[in-house]
């Protein structure tokens, strides 16, 4: 009976793929958040339907933001543990740990902003336009770039790992 190579199918080549692509989603999904939400900010005051949009917007790309940031803890804890050798360099388990660190602080600035953009809408709801829109100005020229900048942190120390 001939034997195959199946090297495809194995959980060591699919898992950093996995997580790789869920880094990416992050990324690209924050950034989205970014641009998006900075181009329906121009010229809001007063305009109820633009605002309903944004945080409706943001609602809905937030699912795939928290489906990506826990993906990206199990695929991150998964490929950890494979890499046991790895772990033995001082060095490289400081690299893990500074990204389990990161992980920790964009995992609770997503809730954050969650939580922001709740404030947002209850806000819309009762009519608090000042209230609704420094909401949504701290979220979007604040917290959102922070997650980028992190996660582009955390890539770097990712690609660093991984090379060593």
């Amino acid at each position: 009976m001939p034997e195959f190579n199946i090297a495809f199918a194995k959980i060591s080549s699919a898992l950093p793929f996995i997580h790789i692509l869920s880094v990416v989603v992050f990324i690209g999904f924050q950034a989205n958040f970014l641009l998006i939400a900075k181009f329906f900010m121009k010229n809001i005051e007063g305009d109820t339907q633009k605002y309903q949009t944004i945080i409706s917007m943001l609602k809905r790309l937030g699912y795939a933001i928290y489906g990506s940031i826990a993906v990206m803890g199990v695929t991150g804890a998964i490929l950890a543990k494979q890499n046991a050798i790895k772990n033995a360099d001082p060095m490289l388990n400081t690299i893990l740990t500074t990204k389990w660190a990161i992980w920790g602080f964009l995992f609770l600035n997503v809730i954050y902003v969650t939580y922001r953009l709740n404030k947002a809408s209850k806000s819309l709801q009762n009519s608090e336009y000042i209230e609704l829109h420094e909401n949504l100005i701290v979220t979007i020229y604040y917290f959102i770039p922070l997650n980028v900048a992190f996660a582009l942190l955390a890539a770097y120390l990712g690609v660093s790992y991984r090379e060593f």
